[in-house]
C-alpha cells in the first residue's frame, strides 16, 4: 500500500488485496475485479479491523456522492446517522464482524449531501496469510423499493383504517365465497365469537340466516356474470327470533386474478320500522279524526236544514255538539303538534317560581268546567313554592284528571292527592274505573298505545307520552299502579 499525503493512511491499492483474500476467491480474482469496479447496483467498500475505510468502487461514489478523497481515511461511522451513532450501531456492527466474520443490516444511512436513504449491507471478514484483517462491506440501496413498500402500507393500513370504521358490513370474498377480507361490523353481526373471519367461507356463515338463499343467490350471481346489484333488501333472521332488513349492494372487482367482488350490508331494520311507524300513525289519526270531523260536518247539514225549515229551537243544541267536536278536534291536533315538537326535542320550558296550590286550583277548575257531573277530591298538602312551567304542569294534571274521567266506567269520585318533603313533590290521580291489565300496564307512556278496553273511547294516545315528555323536562318521573276492573293510579313527582 502506498502512503497518502494527504490523510497520513495507507490508501488501498485494489491489487495488494489478493493477498487478503481466501485462497478460494484469490483463484477468482479476475471474476472479483470485475464485480469490484463494474457493478451498478452493490456499493463495496473497504474498512479496516478499526473501522477506516480504505476503499469504495465506483458504485459507491455515484450512490452517496462521495469521491475516493473524500471518504478514504475516515471512519465509516461517516455513513450514519446521528441517531445512530448515539446508539453505537457503528461500534456494535464493527464488533460482531471482527468476532463472528459477517454481520448484515438493514437501515439508513447519510449520504455526503445529508440525504439520508434506505439500505440494506452485508459485512464480511476476511484476511491475509499473515493473519492481517479487513471488512468488506458490501451495500444495496433499496430506498426505492423502501418507499414502495411503505406507500403500500400506508395505503394499506389507511384502506383497513376506512374498512374498520365504516358502520356497514363490508366482505370481500373470492369466486369460491372464501371470505378474503371482513369489517368489524361484519364479523359483530355474524361471527362474534370469531375475531377473524377471513378464514371462513361466506356460504357457511350465512347460510342459518338466509332462510330463503336470497343473498346467497345474488351474490353467486354476481360472480358468475360479473354484474353487479345495488339496493337490494334482503330480510336476515337470527337465533334470537329478530328478523332484520339489510341493504345489500354487491360489486365484482376488476383486475383481480381469483374474481373478488366486495359485499355491503347496511341494516336498515329501524328505518323500515320508522317507516312503517309513520305509515301506522298516518292512518292511525287520519281514523281518528274523521268522526269528530264527519260530526261538524253532519251538524252543519242538520243546523242549514232547521234554518231552512225555520225550526230555530233544535240549532242550540245541535251548535252545541257542533262545539265539542271541535274541541275535540283541537285537542288531538294540539297533542300532535306537541308531540311532534317533543319528539324533535324542541320542547322548551318557560321556567318561573309559583305557588303549587294555587296553579292546581286553576287546573280543576278547568277539568269541573267540562265535566260538572264528576266529582274531584283533592287530599294531602299543596301550599308549597315551586320553580317549574306552570303551564306545562297544568296540563299534565288535566291530563290526569281527564284521563280518569274518561276510564272511570261511570264511577264519578276521582282523588288526587299532593305529598311533599323538602326535596321532592308527588302528585297522583286515582279512579275507580276499568283499570289496565298487566301486561299493558309497562306501555301506556309510549306515543299512540291505547290500552285494549279503551280503544273504543275518545283519544289518540299522546296525552300519557306528552306528560312523560313534560316530567321528564323537569328531572322528574311518571310511573302507575292499575289492577283490571278496580281502576288506576297516575303518579308524577318533581325535585323541589
Amino acid at each position: 500500500m502506498a502512503q497518502s499525503p494527504a490523510k497520513g493512511l495507507y490508501v488501498f491499492n485494489f491489487y495488494n488485496y489478493l493477498y487478503f483474500m481466501p485462497y478460494n476467491l484469490a483463484a477468482s480474482f479476475d471474476y472479483f475485479e470485475a464485480l469490484f469496479h463494474n457493478t451498478k447496483e452493490n456499493t463495496v467498500l473497504l474498512i479496516d479491523a478499526v473501522g477506516i475505510i480504505t476503499a469504495v468502487n465506483t458504485a459507491f461514489s455515484e450512490c452517496f456522492g462521495y469521491t475516493e478523497s473524500d471518504i478514504m481515511g475516515e471512519h465509516f461511522s461517516i455513513l450514519f446517522t446521528e441517531e445512530d451513532k448515539k446508539s453505537g450501531k457503528p461500534e456494535n456492527e464493527l464488533k460482531t464482524v471482527l468476532r463472528t466474520g459477517q454481520c448484515s443490516d438493514n437501515n439508513y444511512l447519510v449520504q455526503k449531501d445529508k440525504d439520508i436513504i434506505w439500505v440494506s449491507g452485508e459485512s464480511l471478514l476476511v484476511k491475509n496469510k499473515e493473519g492481517g484483517v479487513s471488512i468488506l462491506k458490501v451495500i444495496q440501496n433499496i430506498q426505492k423499493q423502501k418507499t414502495s413498500e411503505q406507500a403500500l402500507e400506508r395505503s394499506t393500513d389507511f384502506n383497513e383504517s376506512i374498512l374498520r370504521s365504516i358502520e356497514e358490513a363490508v366482505i370481500v370474498m373470492d369466486d369460491q365465497l372464501q371470505i378474503m377480507q371482513s369489517n368489524k361490523a361484519f364479523n359483530a353481526i355474524f361471527r362474534t365469537d370469531i375475531p377473524d373471519a377471513s378464514t371462513l367461507n361466506f356460504a357457511e356463515i350465512i347460510k342459518p340466516h338466509d332462510i330463503n338463499s336470497n343473498l346467497l343467490n345474488n351474490v353467486q350471481n354476481v360472480i358468475k356474470n360479473r354484474r353487479s346489484f345495488t339496493n337490494v333488501q334482503i330480510a336476515i333472521d337470527f337465533p334470537s327470533g329478530d328478523k332484520r332488513i339489510f341493504d345489500v349492494s354487491c360489486i365484482p372487482l376488476q383486475n383481480t386474478e381469483n374474481g373478488n367482488v366486495v359485499l355491503v350490508m347496511h341494516d336498515i331494520t329501524i328505518h323500515k320500522q320508522m317507516e312503517r311507524e309513520r305509515e301506522d300513525i298516518i292512518g292511525f289519526v287520519a281514523h281518528e279524526l274523521r268522526n269528530p270531523l264527519a260530526n261538524v260536518v253532519l251538524c252543519n247539514e242538520i243546523m242549514s236544514n232547521s234554518i231552512d225549515d225555520n225550526n230555530l229551537d233544535g240549532i242550540k243544541g245541535i251548535l252545541e255538539r257542533s262545539k265539542n267536536n271541535v274541541m275535540r278536534l283541537n285537542k288531538m291536533i294540539a297533542e300532535l303538534y306537541d308531540a311532534t315538537t317533543v319528539n324533535s326535542g324542541n320542547l322548551k320550558l318557560d321556567i318561573s317560581e309559583f305557588d303549587f296550590a294555587q296553579m292546581l286550583e286553576e287546573a280543576i277548575e278547568t277539568i269541573e268546567v267540562l265535566q260538572p257531573s264528576y266529582n274531584i277530591i283533592v287530599k294531602g298538602n299543596a301550599n308549597v313554592q315551586v320553580r317549574a312551567d306552570r303551564h306545562r304542569l297544568i296540563q299534565v294534571i288535566t291530563n290526569y284528571l281527564s284521563n280518569g274521567i274518561k276510564y272511570s266506567n261511570g264511577k264519578t269520585d276521582v282523588t288526587l292527592t299532593v305529598q311533599h318533603d323538602e326535596n321532592t313533590l308527588t302528585v297522583s290521580v286515582k279512579d275507580e274505573g276499568l283499570g289496565i291489565s298487566k301486561e299493558q300496564l309497562p306501555y301506556i307512556f309510549q306515543r299512540f298505545f291505547r290500552a285494549e278496553k279503551t280503544r273504543n273511547l275518545e283519544g289518540i294516545g299522546l296525552g300519557l307520552y306528552l306528560c312523560q315528555q313534560i316530567i321528564q323536562a323537569h328531572n322528574g318521573k311518571v310511573w302507575a299502579e292499575s289492577e283490571e276492573g278496580k281502576g288506576s293510579t297516575f303518579y308524577f313527582s318533581i325535585p323541589l
